[in-house]
């Protein structure tokens, strides 16, 4: 779970690639492996949770809010999925994921790093998270926006989509040499 909030954070350095897809960059100076790699617990809250061992799940639905040290994310409804062949016996779901589903109204914050979406999918297995429904991304001043924000964590870089109806959008203001 806390890969995906944190792997939103490689979204802060944009790099112009042909018409319609742009390539967001690790800022420097982001700790990115110890916060891929953290210990700290991770905080849940919401209106309800369901446990649904045939399907693998846990959802949470309402207001749920997760945070881990200074990350937060907020949402109407989170699924965790497991593994297929894993057995609702197992010790530990979280050591099996799937995939992680984030709905309505997403919001991914760190410090001044902030996601939105309609939707957000962490891909355990292929190791990236997809943004969908009017994602946006936002560091201070900068913020670019598409169709589709496709972070491909191992690699440390993400795409932005767009299209005719959905153009990729970036505001991107340079830091001051004084």
């Amino acid at each position: 779970m806390s890969v995906l909030v944190k792997a939103l954070v490689v979204l802060s350095l944009v790099t112009v690639l042909p018409p319609g897809v742009y390539c967001a960059e690790k800022a420097r100076g982001l700790a990115t492996d110890k916060m891929l790699k953290t210990d700290s617990p991770l905080h849940i809250a919401s209106d309800r949770m369901e446990v649904r061992q045939s399907d693998r799940s846990i959802v949470f639905e309402g207001h749920v809010v997760v945070q881990q040290d200074d990350l937060t994310i907020t949402g109407n409804r989170l699924r965790v999925t497991a593994t297929p062949g894993t057995k609702p016996n197992q010790p530990s779901i979280v050591d099996r994921i799937d995939r992680i589903e984030v709905e309505g109204d997403v919001r991914v914050a760190q410090r001044d790093k902030i996601a939105t979406a309609d939707r957000a999918v962490y891909y355990h297995q292929e190791q990236k998270i997809v943004l969908m429904g009017n994602p946006t991304v936002s560091q201070g001043h900068d913020k670019i926006q598409g169709r589709l924000i496709t972070l491909y964590i191992d690699q440390g870089r993400s795409v932005v989509e767009g299209g005719e109806q959905t153009p990729v959008k970036a505001v991107l203001h340079p830091s001051r040499k004084d």
